[in-house]
């Protein structure tokens, strides 16, 4: 049994179309867990609708007031008890074979390390249109990311793997727990405990659509001098603030899981942690010997100037 996380806001647009592909797997032993960040519009009919009919399938589980992201898909992985577990965006469109590939995938390294190994798996994605015309055939093309950088120090600045594409074993999902809210997102966290605690596996192929659209644009442009351009536009504090939440994130990471940390990755830990306690030039040197990169020389030059 797959369970799958979605968590939804304002979904009324996408929601049905999201749904309808789980539905049409060619893997049927799935579970849809919902949670939703408190929607104003016509989504929670459309999940009372989709719950009526698919009782034993598509659970709802209500909020106590508004909930970002990050909360709503750590409250329902406490909530999931299945062996595996996906996590599901809530304006994708999943391919047909995307739960059969990625279970297969993870079977097989269970095969060989055991089920006591905490695994995540990540998958390339198709960037699409809102009529799902696509725009890239890889995301991390688009997006200029290397899927083999995921050591914890490029993870520590540059998160890779994208949440609606992770499957998870249950050993992976016993050592994570509860996600804190100092969590930059729930997928950097996952990605976190797998480059430390556990094993990340890459399967080279798209298994969705993700919709690049006027409410999420922002978040994921085509990487080029633009991005440069646009840690300039949108404000140095701003963009300092974003780079900062990450070194509160290792802070809360190290405290969490400090004593279960390989000394070479404890020791990158605590001086990345430790981060807004050095002066101009000791920060530099602290990325520079650690090689706490990003991929792309762009995104290392805006790094480097608003730390």
């Amino acid at each position: 049994m797959i369970d799958i996380l979605l968590a939804t806001y304002n979904s009324s647009k996408y929601l049905g179309q999201t749904i309808e592909s789980i539905i049409k797997q060619d893997f049927p032993d799935w579970r849809i867990l919902i949670r939703d960040g408190g929607s104003t519009d016509n989504t929670l009919q459309i999940i009372e609708k989709y719950t009526q009919n698919y009782k034993e399938k598509i659970f709802f589980f209500p909020a106590a007031g508004t909930a970002c992201a990050c909360e709503n898909f750590s409250a329902l992985l406490l909530k999931s008890s299945s062996d595996y577990i996906m996590f599901c965006d809530h304006d994708d469109v999943w391919l047909p074979n995307k739960i059969s590939k990625s279970l297969s995938i993870i079977k097989k390294n269970e095969d060989e390390s055991g089920t006591y190994v905490p695994l995540m798996l990540f998958t390339d994605k198709y960037v699409v249109k809102n009529d799902l015309s696509v725009i890239s055939n890889s995301y991390l093309k688009y997006q200029n990311l290397n899927p083999e950088r995921i050591k914890l120090n490029y993870l520590l600045v540059q998160n890779v793997p994208s949440g609606c594409t992770i499957l998870i074993n249950r050993a992976f999902a016993d050592l994570c727990g509860e996600i804190p809210p100092q969590a930059v997102m729930h997928d950097h966290w996952l990605a976190l405990i797998g480059a430390t605690l556990g094993k990340i596996i890459y399967l080279d192929e798209p298994t969705l659509l993700y919709r690049q659209h006027d409410e999420n644009y922002l978040g994921s442009p085509k990487y080029g001098w633009t991005y440069l351009f646009s840690i300039f536009t949108s404000g140095i504090k701003a963009a300092r603030e974003r780079f900062y939440k990450k070194v509160t994130q290792s802070k809360c990471f190290l405290e969490k899981f400090g004593n279960k940390l390989s000394s070479n990755n404890k020791n990158l830990l605590i001086e990345f942690s430790s981060l807004d306690n050095y002066g101009w030039l000791n920060r530099r040197i602290i990325l520079y010997r650690n090689k706490i990169f990003q991929t792309g020389l762009r995104r290392n030059i805006g790094m480097f100037f608003i730390i």
